[in-house]
């Protein structure tokens, strides 16, 4: 049966990459680059239950992309934050418009949540805003989640992990 799902879901996602490759098949795109028209903000948070019971971040940290290829990193822990700014590579704002045009904006917003008793975890919020369509999605690390976050989910939430790792 996992295997079917598997097939099926892998099936819809090749059958999405064809029609994002035909000619004049999304309307988020600027007619002059042919690029997806976008601005990201992905922030994580690893969060600690008190033993009042409440959930606190030890430290967050926010990535803002903007459709240039310019970026913002902030980094806070406790109440120092370090900021710094950079220039997202072409092959990486490529990569990126692609995971986005393939589906991200028709995943309904959401909060994937962790399970009971989890007490560290680290949650990762992903804001996408195309051509005017904006989507909010949050989850947790899958092994502290009860079900299945989407695999595109996760790989756009690792190339973001990645360019964070090469510029922080």
């Amino acid at each position: 049966m996992a295997a079917k799902f598997a097939i099926v879901i892998a099936a819809a996602v090749a059958a999405m990459i064809l029609l994002l490759l035909a000619p004049g098949f999304s309307n988020n795109k600027d007619p002059s680059t042919d690029e997806l028209q976008m601005q990201v903000e992905y922030s994580r948070q690893n969060l600690t239950k008190t033993q009042d019971g409440l959930l606190v971040a030890a430290n967050s940290e926010l990535l803002v992309i903007s459709n240039d290829g310019s970026a913002t990193y902030a980094k806070t822990s406790g109440s120092q934050t370090d900021r710094q700014t950079f220039s997202v590579g072409s092959a990486d704002l490529k990569s990126l418009r692609a995971l986005i045009g393939v589906g991200f904006m028709q995943i309904p917003q959401r909060d994937y949540l962790q399970k009971q008793g989890v007490e560290n975890f680290t949650k990762y919020t992903l804001k996408v805003q195309a051509d005017g369509d904006d989507n909010t999605v949050s989850w947790v690390d899958p092994d502290y989640h009860e079900g299945t976050i989407p695999p595109l989910i996760m790989r756009i939430g690792s190339q973001l992990d990645d360019i964070i790792s090469r510029h922080a």
